[in-house]
């Protein structure tokens, strides 16, 4: 019998229940397990004959104390029962297969014998892999976990700061083996589920609404004539810099979504200039607070400018003017270009009261008569969605017991049902995608196959749709199955594919990870930063959209462009912040996503590029191969920022170290390729330096009264020979070299959509899917839409 309690013991001891049971669930599940392979590895060995080969050929160099590039044969491991000798021996059979090993000059095995090695190699490999894979019960990412309950209820919760990042695996924080559960997690997950269900129920009262119209010069009075102009359409501002135009009529009282107006032009200017807009606590700054977006305004008419944007409590708006200048002088008297601002208007929060989602979960039950019985009713309809699943009535009767419990020990209605929720949204029916096989098949359910297909393209729970086609077992049908990828495709939650694909495929989620030098990169600025990601975002979205060639990914002869992306690249005839297709320049560097800025960046620190880094991250993101970490004791190369010496300098040293050798034939080529290119993602001829140097003729671009600090250093070689021994100049021939290899950029790609797509990491048994894949894709002209449907038609994507 549980005890009447005052609001706040109640409440605490009801969570110490809810996690009780969570945790023991939670704990129930990996006791259990799911349904696996039988462990028959032992079994599984190479063969006398492969053995035979490695002695032969592979012994003299790879054994003693000092094994060449620090790997051994000696002893030989036959068995594959073992994660580190599947890994040994795939490191053989790959080097072989390519033809690396044995290296030129030794003596070559016949073709046969090349031939029936890898053949009996790959056998062995793949049956021990098909055997020893577990299946892994893959947990929700907290972006999907943010995106499931916003989509479950219609609200627009943010949970992600709420709940710990994720761990990644293979690159990818959605694959399985990287998603652990812990107390920290159960703990904010109990916690982020409180602020959902805040969002879901609404406040009590309907909120206080604002619709204000006032002036700028309203709230800069004080600042007009010294920092300001007035003018006749309204406010004159000047500065990019420190610039206090921030909205003071209207500070929030309430959390929401507000809609604002703003009148502007450009001013003293022929052509348009850059307003940008940050939202949040922009007066005193405790909070942080966020880009609204950069607006272009026109010079010969005041413009409307519009957007809704969410803020919390007493945050408002800050405008003022983009690319013009940051000194605190350009004032009453300022001659240049500059913005001009007049009316402002607000409206919101436009949220309604009471909220659509109370609406939709409740009806027009009156909560103060409620019962059991109404709470059985509300679980019976929203759990189906939430578990991604048909569900029994007992597991209904798990998470009405919590609300039963409640409503028996006195509590209103509406607070125990929230405890019923909450149980819901903590649970592993809910938390963990559950994919089991299909009776008497050995292809997952239809319902599984549902939530992965959303998993993969939406970042999100399967949609009405979607569960009715699985709930009638025809999504499994290859032609139902592709009118649904089509649909999904074209819905707007597939801007999660494009925004969590790219983020990891192409480390787009670092570029904020460094911020580049202040002395050596002076020009580098926000808009320049979130113009290189729409860039690759819009870039995806095109190839994806109209079914290009993944082969674009690596060169194009079109590119996507706004006005500072094309200043940043020095293409003429781009005006405006809205980006648009143009055409290459002839003889340009830039085309497909090596020469993007945002790679560029990501793959630099905010001081010195590294052929080593670049070589590396080109290497594993676009052609798949994976490159081993460096052997222990040997020094990482410190870039000499005074510009004594060049990169290429001193990795020419790491060419004398046979440990090293062997990979940095490989590693250093692109990176070389790619010197010609700054922290930032600029072109370069020589390098920049704080040592000793020619004095740079040239003033920082914003503000023509002050010079550039930073010298000109070395010049930059960005030429090279492949390990193949195929010279090039410059990354425009060195991006003609790695086009010959067609199939091998396709198998990268492919090999990293599934990884993404099956929430796992890939294994030997899958590599005949992937040349599959390959294959029917290289007869549809690499089409990367193409690629999307032959990775969801394929067995690999319906098997657990």
């Amino acid at each position: 019998m549980i005890r009447r309690r005052g609001a706040t013991g109640y409440h605490d001891f009801m969570i110490a229940r809810l996690k009780n049971l969570l945790t023991i669930a939670v704990i129930a599940i990996f006791c259990t397990g799911l349904p696996g392979r039988e462990l028959v590895a032992d079994e599984i060995s190479i063969s006398e004959v492969t053995a035979n080969f490695v002695t032969k050929h592979c012994h003299e160099c790879h054994s003693g104390s000092a094994p060449e590039a620090g790997f051994s044969v000696e002893p030989l491991p036959r068995s594959l029962a073992t994660n580190d000798s599947v890994r040994f021996w795939t490191q053989i059979h790959d080097r072989i297969a390519r033809g690396e090993m044995p290296p030129k000059g030794a003596d070559q095995p016949s073709a046969i014998e090349r031939s029936n090695f890898v053949t009996a190699a790959s056998r062995a490999l793949t049956r021990a892999d098909t055997h020893t894979r577990e299946v892994v019960l893959r947990r929700l990412n907290r972006i999907e976990y943010e995106n499931t309950i916003n989509d479950l209820f219609g609200i627009d919760s943010q949970l992600q700061n709420i709940v710990p990042e994720d761990a990644s695996a293979d690159g990818f924080d959605n694959n399985g083996d990287a998603l652990a559960v812990s107390t920290e997690l159960m703990q904010a997950c109990l916690e982020a589920a409180d602020s959902a269900l805040d969002d879901v129920f609404g406040p009590d009262k309907e909120p206080p609404r604002v619709n204000l119209t006032f002036p700028l010069s309203q709230d800069v009075q004080g600042k007009i004539g010294t920092q300001f102009r007035q003018t006749e359409d309204g406010v004159a501002l000047f500065d990019c810099g420190y610039c206090p135009s921030s909205f003071r009529t209207f500070i929030s009282k309430v959390p929401g979504t507000y809609r604002v107006k703003i009148h502007a032009k450009a001013f003293q200017s022929n052509k348009p200039v850059t307003m940008s807009i940050h939202g949040g606590d922009v007066i005193v700054g405790r909070r942080p607070t966020h880009l609204v977006g950069h607006f272009d305004l026109s010079p010969d008419r005041m413009t409307v400018i519009e957007f809704e944007d969410r803020i919390g409590f007493r945050d408002t708006f800050h405008p003022k003017p983009y690319g013009i200048g940051n000194s605190r002088r350009q004032n009453q008297e300022w001659p240049g270009p500059g913005i001009v601002i007049g009316d402002i208007s607000v409206e919101g929060p436009l949220e309604p009261w009471p909220p659509l989602s109370r609406t939709v979960l409740l009806g027009d039950l009156d909560v103060t008569q409620a019962g059991a019985d109404d709470a059985r009713r509300i679980l019976t309809k929203l759990l189906p969605r939430a578990y991604r699943r048909q569900v029994s009535s007992e597991e209904v009767g798990l998470h009405l017991a919590h609300v039963t419990a409640a409503l028996d020990a006195g509590r209103p209605f509406e607070e125990a049902l929230r405890l019923g929720l909450k149980s819901v949204l903590c649970s592993p029916g809910f938390l963990f995608l559950e994919e089991p096989a299909d009776s008497g098949t050995s292809h997952i359910t239809d319902e599984a196959l549902a939530s992965r297909l959303s998993y993969f393209l939406w970042s999100s729970q399967p949609d009405e749709p979607l569960l009715k086609l699985a709930a009638a077992r025809k999504l499994h049908e290859p032609a139902v199955l592709r009118v649904e990828v089509e649909r999904l495709l074209k819905d707007s939650k597939a801007t999660a594919f494009t925004e969590n694909f790219t983020g990891q495929w192409l480390d787009l989620r670092d570029i904020s990870f460094t911020e580049p030098d202040r002395t050596l990169y002076p020009e580098f600025d926000e808009l320049l930063k979130v113009s290189m990601v729409k860039e690759t975002h819009r870039f995806f979205d095109e190839i994806l959209a109209n079914n290009r060639s993944l082969l674009e990914f690596v060169d194009s002869d079109w590119l996507i462009l706004n006005e500072r992306l094309a200043a940043h690249y020095e293409i003429e005839g781009v005006t405006g912040q809205e980006f648009r297709i143009v055409n290459r320049p002839p003889n340009s560097v830039r085309g497909g996503v090596l020469t993007q800025a945002s790679v560029l960046k990501v793959t630099a620190n905010g001081s010195n590029t590294s052929p080593v880094v670049r070589g590396v991250w080109l290497l594993e993101n676009i052609m798949g191969e994976h490159v081993p970490p460096p052997p222990a004791g040997v020094p990482a190369i410190e870039p000499d920022i005074r510009g004594a010496t060049t990169i290429r300098e001193q990795l020419d040293k790491h060419l004398n170290i046979q440990a090293c050798a062997v990979c940095h034939r490989k590693i250093d080529p692109p990176g070389f390729a790619l010197e010609s290119f700054d922290v930032m993602g600029a072109y370069r001829d020589w390098y920049r330096t704080v040592g000793d140097g020619e004095r740079v003729d040239k003033f920082i671009e914003k503000n023509a009264n002050v010079r550039v600090r930073y010298r000109k250093g070395r010049d930059v070689d960005s030429a090279g020979t492949t390990a193949a021994g195929e010279a090039f100049s410059d990354i425009r021939e060195f991006k003609r070299i790695l086009l010959q290899d067609k199939d091998q950029i396709a198998r990268g790609l492919t090999e990293k959509l599934l990884t993404y797509g099956l929430g796992r990491s890939l294994g030997f048994s899958d590599r005949e899917t992937v040349q599959q894949i390959v294959s029917r894709v290289k007869n549809q002209n690499y089409g990367f839409r193409s690629l999307i449907h032959e990775i969801t038609q394929s067995e690999t994507f319906r098997r657990p």
